[in-house]
C-alpha cells in the first residue's frame, strides 16, 4: 500500500514539476524503514540536490497529511544516478548536500 499510494501521488504531481518517476521502494535496512522515490528530470538535464529537495518537501507534506504509513521511516528522494552509484564524486556530492541543507534552514 505504501508504494502504490506514493507512486500514484508522484505520477500525478511530477509532470507539472518537470520530473518523471522511475520507481518507489519501501524497504527495511538494519531495522530502519526507508521510503525512496527515484526520479529524473523530464528535460534530461542533470539532477541536482535542489531538485530532489523540492520534490521531497512536497512529498513529505503530502505524506504527513495522509498519514497512511504505520512504521517510522526515512524519506529519500533520489536521482537515478544515486540508485546506481551513490557518489562517484563524493566531495561534490557532500558540498551540494551542505548547500541544500543551508538553503532549507534559511527558509
Amino acid at each position: 500500500m505504501e508504494i502504490e499510494r506514493t507512486t500514484s501521488y508522484l505520477e500525478e504531481i511530477l509532470p507539472d514539476m518537470g520530473y518523471v518517476l522511475d520507481s518507489v521502494t519501501f524497504t527495511e535496512e538494519a531495522g530502519t524503514h526507508y521510503l525512496r522515490a527515484f526520479i529524473y528530470r523530464s528535460d534530461e538535464e542533470d539532477m541536482t540536490v535542489n531538485d530532489c529537495a523540492m520534490v521531497s518537501r512536497r512529498l513529505s507534506k503530502w505524506l504527513d497529511k495522509e498519514d497512511f504509513i504505520e512504521e517510522e521511516y526515512i524519506l529519500e528522494v533520489c536521482s537515478l544516478g544515486f540508485k546506481d552509484n551513490p557518489s562517484g564524486e563524493s566531495e561534490d556530492w557532500d558540498s551540494e548536500i551542505e548547500e541544500a541543507t543551508e538553503e532549507d534552514t534559511e527558509e
